[in-house]
């Protein structure tokens, strides 16, 4: 029964009795064009629903009886009503009362409302023909299941792509309107409703491909959303493989161009949907495995139609998808086998799911309960947000393990404890070694209110091991104990103690603003002014952050570096292990102050850039040393800031000095006496 509320069931009588709404009328129309005509009427959202009612009705073997109770379901009309509408449909069908379907009339209204059906099924507006050919295309994969013996003698897999894929293409076609339109054809202001829809559009463009274009050129999945495989020993093999298998999908792509891209992707679903455990339904029973529903770093395809750049970035796109795609399905038919060993019962739906859901985590792809256009525009504002959820999974895995129970779901939990743990051992005691061998540069190492918390660093050069994991745990850290320690001097202090110093929100909000998508990490800059780096952005800064990839911008930071340590920190920054590198800068250009304006002057731009850029080096020469040395270590926090504040000092009049520079304070002017 569908109910109407009373205004919309009283527009339906009106159209009725006036004759606009004709069942006979729309006996002739298409699908399409009956919702169209009740949308007038009822609105879009209402349409459908009634639409799909008549088009049931009419497969009654009697029209007349089935457009009467379709008129009686959507309004609720009275008897007499009733016997009016009756009258007016009788006349029509005096000639073929009780008559059946011709079949080619029957076909075509099976078929308007699978078309009907298919919508709703994937969210978007199916013609006739389109549903014509998803269920050719359905038809064709149900038999090539059904011969499905050995994979050299079905094209299963094939078709099921196949039918992914046009269904794909359509939800795409669908959503091609992407740029602001605020007037109609006929000239007319658009409604402020459809000016809202297209800016949503354009703004989920802008950063659905400014997010693509950053993540790309590199093989990062295996360093950062990837890295719980390797560090697991239980996943360590399927790990290796798989790193192996993406340098190959990425020398296909890049010789075959996008195409021979889409083709790997499509043989590595196609090789997927053939496997047993898919066959059987556990990839898809309870929380289903993201095999084949696209990666968060690549939410479009549309940077790979770019010249040249775009073979480049589809050979990246190819290895993260196609690669993600095997670790799960590998590492969930290894916890399959395992489960079985254990007896679980794999039928169990719950099961199943947990087991999906675990394996999803453990490959940076966390469960987060929210509706798909949620998660859409959550993703728009922040990089990776099924990311971030994996790695809050990851650190509550084992409480949620030991104060859990028992019960359905147990194999699956404790699967992800042991992952964490294991993982936990196997950095730490990378961490360690790195700790051994240089011990003054990794003496923060272990420190939780430190950046430099899980970092192996090599002089001002540091390469993040946890995946990201670690700065949730420092960012935490930090609030908890209300201690903060420098990166850059290691002095540990009180967070909010001083005037102006940093507060626990302030690193909440830190926290928050370094999990931005680009485009609204440029928003961000632009409202505040200011950079990560602290200047002030300009239109070059701005198209960087929003157009290039992540690996090119992290050589400008690399540059102070030597040949070999650049060498190295891109090719792990390309692996997926974030590089950064630290250095304590003070640009003299954002300082307003007068000494250094009459300084500027007198020297000129050149000799002020290069007199800036000594005083860096010798402020970073001297602090390198003075940061492992026991006596300043054993000051206060006072006392440390006191010594290097003054070093600070000695440093600028000595280069200003070298330089022939007298600063000349002006002089205040007096004030006349005191009565």
């Amino acid at each position: 029964m569908l109910c109407l509320p009373k205004p919309l069931a009283d527009k339906i009588k009106k159209a009725i009795k006036s004759g606009e709404i004709d069942p006979n009328k729309m006996n002739d129309m298409t699908s399409s064009q009956r919702r169209d005509f009740l949308a007038k009427i009822v609105g879009q959202e209402n349409a459908q629903p009634i639409n799909l009612l008549f088009e049931k009705k009419l497969l009654l073997k009697n029209q007349e009886r089935g457009m009467i109770e379709w008129a009686k379901e959507i309004t609720g009309i009275s008897k007499a009503e009733k016997e009016a509408l009756a009258e007016k449909i009788r006349k029509t069908y005096e000639d073929k009362r009780n008559r059946v379907y011709d079949p080619k009339e029957n076909e075509m209204f099976l078929n308007e409302i699978a078309g009907e059906a298919y919508s709703k099924k994937y969210k978007t507006d199916v013609s006739l023909a389109e549903a014509q050919t998803i269920t050719e295309l359905a038809q064709a994969t149900k038999r090539a299941r059904e011969n499905l013996v050995e994979k050299s003698e079905s094209g299963f897999g094939a078709a099921k792509v196949s039918l992914d894929k046009y269904v794909g293409n359509l939800k795409l076609e669908a959503q091609k309107t992407y740029f602001i339109n605020p007037l109609k054809e006929n000239g007319t202001m658009a409604k402020i409703e459809t000016i809202g829809a297209d800016v949503k559009k354009t703004i989920g463009l802008i950063a659905q491909n400014s997010r693509s274009l950053v993540a790309s050129m590199d093989n990062s999945f295996w360093g950062r959303q990837g890295l719980l495989g390797l560090v697991d020993p239980r996943t360590s093999k399927i790990w290796l493989k798989n790193f192996n298998k993406s340098w190959q999908d990425i020398g296909k792509t890049l010789k075959g161009g996008v195409k021979e891209g889409d083709a790997v992707i499509d043989a590595t679903l196609a090789e997927i949907y053939e496997r047993p455990n898919y066959l059987n339904g556990r990839y898809e029973m309870g929380r289903k495995l993201d095999i084949g529903t696209g990666e968060e770093a690549f939410p479009t395809t549309l940077p790979s139609k770019i010249p040249v750049f775009g073979r480049v970035f589809k050979a990246s796109e190819t290895a993260y998808e196609a690669g993600a795609m095997r670790m799960r399905a590998d590492i969930a038919d290894k916890f399959y086998a395992m489960a079985e060993k254990n007896g679980i019962d794999l039928t169990n739906k719950t099961e199943v799911g947990e087991i999906n859901k675990v394996v999803n985590s453990i490959t940076g792809r966390g469960s987060v309960p929210t509706g798909e256009e949620l998660q859409k525009n959550l993703n728009n504002v922040f990089f990776s947000i099924k990311f971030f959820k994996s790695s809050y999974d990851f650190l509550v895995s084992v409480p949620k393990y030991i104060f859990s129970g028992k019960g359905e779901g147990v194999f699956a939990r404790k699967q992800a404890a042991i992952n964490c743990l294991n993982s936990i051992a196997t950095v730490a005691i990378v961490l360690k070694l790195a700790q051994a061998l240089n011990p003054n540069d990794n003496k923060d190492i272990f420190n939780p209110t430190s950046s430099n918390f899980g970092k192996i660093r090599i002089g001002n050069m540091t390469g993040d091991m946890t995946r990201g994991i670690g700065g949730l745990i420092v960012a935490t850290s930090k609030i908890i104990s209300q201690k903060s320690t420098s990166s850059t001097t290691g002095i540990t202090k009180t967070l909010g103690k001083d005037y102006g110093s940093q507060t626990g929100m302030d690193v909440f909000w830190s926290f928050v603003q370094n999990k931005f998508s680009p485009l609204f990490s440029v928003l961000k800059d632009l409202a505040t002014q200011k950079t990560f780096e602290g200047k002030k952005p300009t239109l070059a800064t701005t198209a960087e952050s929003l157009t290039v990839p992540i690996i090119i911008q992290n050589i400008d930071e690399l540059k102070g570096e030597s040949g070999a340590m650049q060498l190295i920190g891109l090719i792990a920054d390309g692996l997926g292990i974030s590089v950064n590198a630290y250095k304590p800068e003070a640009d003299w250009g954002e300082n307003t102050g007068k000494e250094l304006n009459q300084f500027k002057e007198m020297v000129g731009d050149d000799k002020f850039k290069e007199a800036n850029d000594l005083y860096n080096k010798r402020y970073n020469e001297w602090l390198k040393i003075i940061k492992n040395d026991p006596t300043f270590n054993s000051l206060t926090v006072e006392d440390k800031e006191r010594k290097i504040s003054q070093k600070k000092g000695e440093i600028k009049k000595d280069i200003f000095r070298e330089y022939g520079f007298k600063y000349k304070a002006e002089k205040l002017p007096k004030l006349p006496a005191m009565p």
